[in-house]
């Protein structure tokens, strides 16, 4: 089984950016998360069992109160 791997761009409510990047960095299948400039608060980067689980990540991710959109970027392996 191959592992899975992606990044989550995750747009916050502007009064609670430090409040959502402690919980989603604390949440389980994130391995980092960096505040961000943009359209964007947030970017994580998710790891999984397999790439099957990554959507399960995320929604739990969403269920975060103060998100309010999140983009999710799915890994794949181009040379296989």
């Amino acid at each position: 089984m191959s592992s899975g791997l992606g990044y989550v761009l995750i747009k916050c409510k502007k009064d609670g950016v430090e409040d959502v990047y402690r919980k989603v960095v604390a949440h389980e299948g994130v391995v980092e998360a960096y505040g961000v400039n943009g359209e964007y608060d947030i970017l994580a980067k998710i790891s999984a069992g397999s790439p099957t689980e990554i959507p399960r990540i995320v929604l739990q991710l969403r269920k975060i109160p103060g998100i309010v959109a999140t983009k999710t970027l799915t890994v794949v392996n181009l040379e296989a």
